[in-house]
Order: structure tokens, then sequence, then C-alpha cells
């Protein structure tokens, strides 16, 4: 917390191992009408690696307080040395983390999301399915600009929208990309919508570095409001706590609890009711 890579803090430092944080995060996330996290993960390694360990403690918190968690599978982990070691992360993910009870699943299928599958072909990630996921049990939720990974994947994502003039113009645009490749190739596909509160990386040693302004929650209100008219199946909001790129919707010393409780609001404008009181 004290590297100064974010523009913003938490109320108070916080170790995200600690079981404790993790309880108070899904609490948080419950009473905003969240459903489910989705968490970076680094593949099964324990050693070094608590993308792991954590998510485990995440799935039993989830299930114990009625909520869901998925990964986002980073392919470009620090453990991930080439395909082999992404099949055998995935072939394990499947048998143990997606069999939890509080996996998020979404039409009865264990939810996966990816970041970075670029670094493999299609036809790369063909054969990995077909040796971990023959019979398409799961759904695998690529992210990007390249619809060519439909082919293997069952739904799209933009992991940020935040580069975009017009936010809602861009999520109707790859909404209709992904139904229309779905609709071309007679196969059904997945378009899961982003919603953001805004975006500041400047702090990060990057090159191209920006910012956009939260605008006392009105980007928010915009990329929301875009991400349901865009017809999605899952809306998936970017994010609860990235702090170095400044996504963040936990509390935090510049906002508060401004953004959890403007995400009550949008939800219970969605759903026609608040989100229930989160589980003791």
């Amino acid at each position: 917390w004290a590297a100064g890579q974010s523009v913003d803090s938490p109320l108070e430092p916080y170790n995200s191992a600690d079981r404790a944080t993790i309880e108070r995060h899904v609490a948080q996330a419950q009473s905003a009408g969240i459903d489910a996290f989705v968490q970076a993960w680094y593949g099964p390694q324990e050693s070094n690696n608590q993308t792991e360990t954590n998510f485990r403690a995440l799935l039993d918190v989830a299930a114990a307080r009625g909520f869901t968690a998925a990964v986002d599978l980073e392919v470009t982990g620090p453990f991930f040395a080439d395909a082999g070691s992404v099949t055998n992360a995935l072939a394990t993910l499947l048998a143990k983390h997606a069999q939890h009870p509080a996996y998020l699943r979404y039409q009865g299928k264990p939810v996966i999301f990816f970041w970075r599958q670029q670094r493999f072909s299609v036809d790369e990630w063909t054969a990995i399915r077909n040796q971990v996921d023959p019979n398409r049990a799961s759904l695998w939720i690529a992210e990007g600009t390249d619809l060519a990974y439909q082919a293997v994947f069952d739904g799209h994502h933009l992991y940020s929208i935040a580069w975009a003039d017009s936010p809602a113009d861009q999520l109707a645009r790859w909404a209709n990309q992904v139904r229309g490749y779905a609709a071309d190739n007679q196969v059904e596909r997945l378009w899961v919508a982003t919603a953001m509160p805004g975006y500041d990386d400047t702090r990060l040693a990057r090159t191209n570095t920006f910012s956009v302004a939260r605008a006392n929650g009105d980007y928010y209100r915009q990329s929301w409001q875009g991400a349901v008219a865009s017809q999605p199946d899952m809306i998936i909001i970017t994010s609860f706590n990235e702090w170095p790129e400044g996504t963040h919707l936990e509390p935090s010393q510049n906002y508060g609890n401004q953004y959890l409780e403007l995400t009550r609001q949008l939800v219970t404008e969605l759903r026609g009711a608040p989100p229930a009181a989160p589980a003791p």
C-alpha cells in the first residue's frame, strides 16, 4: 500500500490473504447486489501463489454466505511456462474448484474467464479444450478484440471499456459482433458486458498511461446503462479492487462507500428490488 502505485487507497490497509478481509469483501459485494467475484488466478501451484490459496478461502467464505466465485485465468501468469502448464491448470480447476458448491455457474455450467488467451492460437486452444473439456461441460469466456477465439470459446467480454470515447456505443457494437458470430456459425455464444466506475493507471510504470474521470458517478452510470442496453447474458464490473488501475468499487479514502452504494442503486433499478441483506 505504500508503493505509490495507486491514486487512491482503502479506508484501512489490509492483507488480501486474511480470511476476515475476504469475508468483509464478500459482505460488501453482496450488500451492493453483486452475485460473484471473478478473481485473477495463476494456476494451482501453492508456493508463492496466493491467487490459489486465496481462491480456496474465497470459495469457502462464499459457500457460507450464499455467494459465488469464478477464476479469471491469467494465461500470461508467472507459473504458466507453456501450453502444457495451462492445460494442467485447467484440468485441476475443472476437477477441483469448479466442483465446489460456491463456484459460479451459468445455466448449470461452471464459468471460466480468460485473460490474454491470445498467447495461444485458436488451434492450440482447440487442442487444450479437447483434452480438458471434450464434452464442453464448462463455459469459457474470452477477452480482447479478436472474435476468432469464439471458434473454441463460449462467449466474450472486454476487461476494460475505458479506452472508448463512448462505452455505450462500443458495448452495443461488440454485443452485435458476438451475436453476429453466433448467428453466422449457428452456435450459441454469451455476451458479457462491462461496466466501470472510471480508470486511472497514471502512477504505474507503463507507456501510454491515461485516466478517465469518475465524474461523481456519472461515468459509472453511463457505462452501466450501456452494458444493460446491450442486452447481455451477464454484466461484469471492472473492478471490485483493482487499485493500481483506479477502477475499484471497494470503499476508499477518496470516495468512501459511494461506489458500493451506487452499485446497489443500479442493481435495484435493474432488478426492481433492492439486494437482500448479506448472510450473517
